[in-house]
C-alpha cells in the first residue's frame, strides 16, 4: 500500500456538522484540531469528533483500549485516560491536565506528540490510538483499515517496537501474497 499525505480517508467533516453545532451550543468549545479529530471542551469532558474515516477508527481504537485496559497499564504498559465511543462514533474522554507533569513516567515519551497529562493524580495518555499493537486485530475484526497508521511514514517515526515488529510482519504478507 502507498501512502498518500494528503488522503486522510474518508472525509467525514459534513457528517457530523450538525452534531458539532449542537455540541457547541450545549456549551463545548472547540480546543484543537489533529490530522483525523477535532476537539471539543465543556469543564471536564471532552468530546473527539472524526474529520475523517481515520479519526473514527481512532476513535473506536481508544474506547476498545480503555475498555480493555481501564486503570491498568497496556501491553506497551501505557495508561489511559477515560473514555468511551459515543453512538454516533465520535468519542467522550475525560479533561486531562496536560501541565504540571514534573516526573514523566519512561511510558510517556514514546506517545506521539507527548501527548500526556494528568488525571486523578495519574501520568495517563489521552491521545494513544496509534500506540497500541492491538489496533491492527481490531482493524481485521472491525473490517476498517487505517490507511496512516498501516504506512512506511508512521513506521518511519513510531516509538513502539511492537507496532514496528508488526507493520514489518504484514509488508511481509503483503510482498508474498
Amino acid at each position: 500500500m502507498t501512502y498518500d499525505p494528503n488522503w486522510k480517508g474518508e472525509q467525514l467533516k459534513d457528517h457530523y456538522s450538525e452534531f458539532v453545532e449542537w455540541l457547541k451550543g450545549q456549551g463545548f468549545s472547540y480546543v484543537s484540531q489533529g490530522s483525523f479529530r477535532q476537539v471539543f471542551q465543556r469543564e471536564d469532558k471532552v468530546i473527539k469528533v472524526p474529520l475523517y474515516s481515520d479519526g473514527l477508527v481512532d476513535n473506536m481504537v481508544e474506547a476498545r483500549a480503555y475498555k480493555k485496559y481501564h486503570n491498568g497499564p497496556t501491553s506497551e504498559g501505557l495508561y489511559l485516560a477515560p473514555c468511551r465511543l459515543l453512538r454516533n462514533g465520535c468519542l467522550m474522554m475525560v479533561y486531562v491536565k496536560r501541565f504540571g507533569i514534573f516526573s514523566r513516567p519512561e511510558w510517556a515519551d514514546r506517545i506521539d506528540g507527548s501527548q500526556v497529562g494528568t488525571y486523578l493524580g495519574r501520568v495517563v495518555a489521552y491521545d494513544y490510538a496509534l500506540e497500541l499493537p492491538e489496533r491492527f486485530e481490531w482493524e481485521r475484526e472491525w473490517n476498517k483499515r487505517s490507511r496512516f497508521f498501516n504506512s512506511s511514514e508512521w513506521e518511519e517515526v513510531c516509538g513502539s517496537e511492537q507496532v514496528l515488529a508488526h507493520l514489518r510482519r504484514m509488508r511481509q504478507e503483503e510482498l508474498v501474497a
